[in-house]
């Protein structure tokens, strides 16, 4: 029999914690926690999607062409029915020369710099083709109808279905020149979408046909009815080809946030649009594509999908806290932070310290004021504990030196349920929180005292943080009372304003943060357990769900970065000293069970 070795090139080797960096496969004996441990790549089951920038006119009824990153929008319903055509790549969109009929509700075909519109409101049959810089009219389709479906190439596409009215099955060929009639589909409808690679192979799903989950496939001669959407809905986005395609929103009714992906067989439903709508527009691969627009407030929100089996992160089960609790703060690594203060059941409020050594928490000094709901500023072993609630909201602060705290001057506005962000216990930025209303307070400290400085754009309480100084931070989530109004609003701060960037996939409060303004991470949240288990990462542009918490909870600490993250303590139904760590987009280390 090999051995482990011949096999994969390393012999099992002891360390007392993990390695740094171990090889993908590689299996090690961690001394420490007595176990066996290995690393291995961590894929999406499922593909997600993330917020992209918004277009410069938003609408419903609006066609698409290309990829994800080089992507064309064109037409729709502002109101009233615009021939605005813009450009994606891949961040941002750009204004482009429009269309000479302005129509809602049209179909698309090509790439970005060779596209095809036909079709739309009139109904009309007119066909324009686009060269990457001007629109120019060619022979019309054969029959004029709205709310039809495309695809294929400027060269070679298919026009199907949508409404004359009544609903039609009509199909029509395009090669370039001239549109022909060929077979019908099945299923008269409209409101339907499709995906494929030209003129001889494409899938037909969804419509205002009964029932609304009808997918058809076409040879390039003939229509034959395959395996129905599990969620049936009309005014659908889709793209992709005939093998491999993704359905995406519509109306079901009511509006659907759902998508599902094509393998050719059968349809899987997957992670679902942040936004539910109808009516929007799409361009793009199952392993990435783009949905712009439709039927949502605003219409000009974009939304960037990632496809199953692309490299995410991930949490990995790690040792509990010495003291269970929630609303606690904390700062550091992975492998050496320190969380403080929180929650407990008797007393209410604790002043307890521990430090996390990458494999075991130790209890150290303890903060000189207990309190619940504070903020936290700085790293290991420089950091900043302020404001928060014992029997009152508090402006007191205190400085980590690594073995003790120390009470400095105090903030300016006594606040609790604020988020903190800072590089040492000398450079620190406190903002939001409840005073006893909820506040959009902004306020840097230079390692002396607190100067107040310009405020939150939207006042709120109970959100997450990112930032390494107090000229660079993040604002994401919390509440904005009265009752349970939910944030998903994320703002950036330059060191003189906050400015209002791309939200979070998720509105909730009580979310855990750590990270930078290029990158950060924010998991858990309430409600739970629907939101507390929920994971976003945030590039410096927008935020994208990646796995989930092991454990679902909310007002948790958060330390570490993007690819080395640290999720402590918080609220399950009670108070938890689970401790998870989030391990980079590349791999997972994973424990082996010897039961």
């Amino acid at each position: 029999m090999a051995e482990y070795k011949e096999i994969h090139g390393t012999k099992i080797r002891n360390y007392t914690t993990n390695p740094d960096n171990p090889i993908t496969g590689e299996v090690w004996y961690n001394e420490t926690s007595n176990v066996l441990k290995f690393q291995y790549p961590n894929v999406t089951a499922a593909g997600s999607w993330r917020t992209g920038n918004s277009m410069n006119t938003g609408r419903n009824g609006v066609a698409g062409a290309g990829t994800r990153d080089a992507a064309l929008a064109f037409g729709g319903e502002a109101p009233p029915n615009t021939g605005a055509t813009e450009y994606y790549d891949g961040t941002s969109w750009t204004e482009l020369n429009d269309l000479n009929t302005a129509r809602a509700a049209l179909a698309g075909s090509g790439l970005y710099t060779a596209a095809l519109a036909f079709g739309g409101s009139g109904p009309t049959a007119i066909t324009e083709l686009w060269n990457g810089s001007n629109w120019t009219e060619v022979n019309d389709l054969t029959t004029a109808r709205v709310i039809l479906a495309g695809d294929g190439t400027q060269t070679s596409a298919l026009a199907f279905g949508g409404s004359v009215p009544p609903n039609t099955s009509k199909t029509e060929s395009w090669n370039g020149t001239n549109w022909t009639e060929v077979n019908d589909l099945n299923t008269a409808r409209g409101g339907l979408a499709g995906a494929g690679a030209d003129s001889t192979s494409s899938l037909a799903f969804g419509g205002s046909a009964s029932p609304r989950q009808q997918t058809e496939l076409w040879n390039g001669t003939n229509w034959t009815e395959v395996n129905d959407l599990n969620t049936g809905r009309t005014y659908i986005g889709g793209t992709g080809i005939a093998t491999a395609a993704l359905a995406i929103a519509g109306e079901a009714p009511p509006n659907t946030s759902k998508s599902e992906l094509w393998n050719g067989t059968n349809w899987t439903e997957q992670n679902d649009l942040s936004t539910a709508r109808n009516d929007l527009g799409s361009s793009g691969t199952t392993a990435a594509a783009l949905a712009f627009g439709g039927t949502v407030s605003p219409k000009a929100q974009t939304e960037e999908w990632t496809g199953a089996g692309a490299p995410i992160g991930g949490w990995s089960t790690a040792n509990n806290m010495n003291t269970a609790r929630g609303n606690l703060a904390g700062v550091g690594t992975q492998t050496a932070s320190i969380v403080f203060g929180g929650s407990i059941n008797s007393p209410p409020v604790t002043a307890n310290t521990e430090f996390y050594n990458g494999t075991n928490w130790t209890e150290v000094n303890n903060l000189n004021t207990a309190r619940t709901n504070l903020a936290s500023g700085g790293t290991y072993p420089s950091a900043l504990a302020f404001g928060g609630y014992s029997t009152t909201n508090l402006t007191v602060t205190e400085t980590w030196n690594g073995t003790n705290w120390a009470e400095v001057n105090d903030m300016n506005t006594a606040r609790n349920a604020l988020a903190g962000a800072g590089s040492s216990s000398t450079n620190a930025l406190g903002f939001g929180g409840v005073e006893p209303t909820v506040s959009n307070k902004t306020e840097t400290w230079n390692g002396t005292n607190w100067t107040e400085v310009n405020d939150l754009n939207t006042a709120r309480r109970s959100m997450g943080s990112a930032g390494a100084s107090n000229t660079s931070a993040l604002a994401f989530g919390g509440n904005a009372p009265p009752g349970a109004n939910y944030k998903n609003e994320t703002e950036q701060w330059n060191g003189t304003n906050w400015t209002e960037v791309n939200n979070l996939n998720t509105a909730r409060q009580y979310l855990g943060g750590t990270g930078t303004v290029t990158a950060a991470l924010t998991f858990g949240g309430e409600p739970i357990p629907s939101n507390g288990a929920k994971t976003e990462e945030w590039t410096g542009a927008s935020w994208s769900e990646v796995a989930d918490l092991n454990t679902a909870r909310k007002a948790s600490a958060g330390t570490g970065t993007t690819t080395a993250g640290l999720a402590s303590g918080g609220y399950i139904t009670d108070q938890t000293a689970a401790t998870e760590e989030w391990s980079s987009s590349s791999n997972l280390t994973k424990s082996i069970s010897t039961d």
